[in-house]
């Protein structure tokens, strides 16, 4: 049975733990050759171990996506070796530890900026100018786009301003015969929230429905950024796709006295 993906290059950043692996995984499975890129080179080659070990084609690059030139660099030995680019999930970012407001620093302001804004950028860029007609790039933002991590406020405007990149660029993404979306994930069992996953995705009627707003799998996350990459989405750009289990859904106890 043919994949969704087969004959199709994919490159997928932050492809070393979590989200990245799961979906890097899965777009393997799905019949696409992968370039799986990391900042720790180690994650991304041992995530290419797991897609090799089962039958895939994939490879590892190192990149800083805060850099414009790893952007480019990335994309470059993936149409390199490949032939081509036919869809990105830009899904590497930082959240960083909880900041007091009145205390964050410029550093901390520009680091988490660095690689959730500019890195989401440069990505769009670098990808979209490579990219094949018919491809399409999903970008993973964050249920902050929408509300606030209160105790994050540098992280939540820069996942609003990722939303506001997707909207402004699908016109542009379109003249190229391209689609862009941005997921919004709820909770999810990653490393950056200092939880592990499995290091395998199950086949995906296997997936299992976590209790509401509870706690989601990197490969819930990954099913969407496959559907969103695919031509089954082909009517679906410049859009903002929550993936929370409900979290978004209902609206917390006021802090009032009736």
């Amino acid at each position: 049975m043919a994949g969704m993906f087969d004959g199709k290059i994919v490159l997928v950043t932050g492809a070393g733990s979590g989200m990245g692996r799961a979906a890097a995984q899965r777009f393997a499975q799905e019949g696409a050759q992968v370039c799986a890129v990391d900042l720790n080179i180690g994650s991304a080659e041992a995530t290419v171990a797991s897609i090799c070990s089962g039958g895939g084609e994939a490879f590892a690059c190192q990149a800083d996506i805060a850099q414009q030139a790893d952007n480019d660099r990335m994309v470059a030995e993936t149409v390199a070796r490949y032939g081509g680019l036919d869809a990105a999930f830009l899904n590497a970012g930082y959240l960083g530890p909880n900041l007091d407001f009145f205390k964050t620093d410029a550093k901390t302001f520009d680091f988490i900026v660095s690689v959730n804004l500019r890195g989401c950028f440069f990505g769009m860029q670098s990808t979209g100018r490579a990219m094949r007609p018919g491809g399409a790039v999903v970008i993973t933002a964050s249920t902050a786009a929408f509300a606030a991590n209160q105790y994050n406020a540098v992280y939540t405007a820069t996942k609003h301003g990722v939303l506001g990149l997707v909207k402004a660029t699908a016109e542009a993404f379109a003249a190229r015969g391209l689609r862009i979306n941005a997921i919004c994930p709820g909770v999810t069992r990653t490393g950056m929230i200092g939880m592990t996953s499995a290091l395998t995705p199950v086949p995906p009627d296997q997936l299992k429905q976590p209790e509401f707003a509870g706690l989601g799998e990197p490969q819930h996350i990954a099913e969407l950024a496959l559907f969103l990459a695919s031509p089954r989405a082909s009517f679906i750009t410049g859009a903002a796709h929550t993936i929370d289990g409900g979290l978004m859904a209902h609206i917390p106890a006021a802090r009032v006295q009736f």
